[in-house]
């Protein structure tokens, strides 16, 4: 079977590709960053420069692609929210998408499934009501993101091809966001963020990326999935459970005013959190290996 990665060579891309070809899979990585891409990708996949001005020219050789999976996008998390970063995270999504989407429609290519990533942001800041996949999108910037990011996949009009938009949330895993939060704790300073009351959906990245899988190959899964663990948790439970994991204190809270000082808007996304659960993939008999925070953090830290 062959799949095309979009955004392959950012940290859920390396290990979507590690594990797809280790399960036999043959796996072509899209990416604008082919300079570091032999650096991040073992030699037995075949790498693509991406390019907006020709976007049908990295279909060439993979033309009966069986599988497309997009991750490509702009970090949220690389500087304060200006309106010029702002306006790169939404295009940066956008174009690679719609790119997509019009390759399967003028049946360039006809893959059996298009998955597109998309992020627990969709449901925008929430309270302690838990949010499924049928439920509808928030009102701040980066569910606006998301949901122009979703709708932008659903124009694909191939009739064979499944698409489902994977909201995924907090991925533990060797490298982003749980490096910056492990720091604080290293030199004793770590705590919660805010009030600690709002809540965290996170997911080992092993069960991501067989979630992943899971999704190419089960036929019935179609439209948004939730790329959650089921058990969401308040910040000041998971820096409690970061710093016994650790063997270090959390004591030491980050006031809202302080975040908001430092971050500027990119704050209200850990300030306000989602209750995610993943009930489309429970119910599709999906098995987490991590469903569990302590388990998961030990597992990654431990490494």
């Amino acid at each position: 079977m062959k799949v095309l990665v979009f955004g392959g060579t950012g940290f859920i891309g390396k290990n979507l590709t590690r594990e797809l070809t280790t399960n036999g899979y043959r796996v072509g990585v899209v990416t604008r960053h082919t300079d570091n891409a032999s650096n991040n990708i073992s030699n037995n996949l075949r790498v693509i420069k991406w390019q907006y001005s020709s976007p049908f020219m990295v279909f060439t050789e993979f033309r009966d692609v069986d599988v497309v999976v997009n991750l490509a996008g702009e970090s949220i998390a690389k500087s304060r929210w200006t309106n010029s970063v702002k306006q790169e995270i939404l295009a940066s999504r956008i174009k690679a998408t719609k790119a997509l989407v019009a390759a399967i429609n003028d049946g360039y290519i006809q893959p059996k499934v298009l998955i597109n990533a998309s992020a627990v942001g969709y449901y925008g800041p929430c309270g302690d009501e838990e949010k499924t996949e049928e439920t509808g999108a928030g009102q701040d910037f980066l569910a606006q993101v998301c949901q122009e990011w979703e709708n932008e996949a659903y124009k694909v009009q191939n009739p064979i091809t499944r698409v489902i938009t994977a909201r995924i949330g907090l991925v533990l895993g060797a490298e982003g966001a749980l490096n910056k939060m492990v720091l604080p704790f290293k030199i004793y300073l770590g705590g919660s963020l805010g009030s600690g009351s709002q809540w965290l959906s996170w997911i080992h990245i092993n069960d991501l990326t067989r979630l992943i899988m899971f999704m190419m190959e089960y036929r019935e899964l179609s439209g948004p999935i939730n790329a959650t663990a089921p058990e969401p948790v308040r910040m000041k439970t998971f820096c409690s459970v970061l710093g016994k994991v650790l063997n270090r204190p959390s004591w030491l809270p980050v006031p809202e005013l302080m975040l908001k000082i430092a971050l500027g808007e990119m704050a209200e996304m850990l300030l306000h959190g989602q209750r995610v659960v993943p009930k489309k993939a429970i119910n599709a008999g999906f098995e987490f290996r991590y469903p569990n925070l302590r388990l998961a953090l030990e597992d990654v830290l431990k490494k």
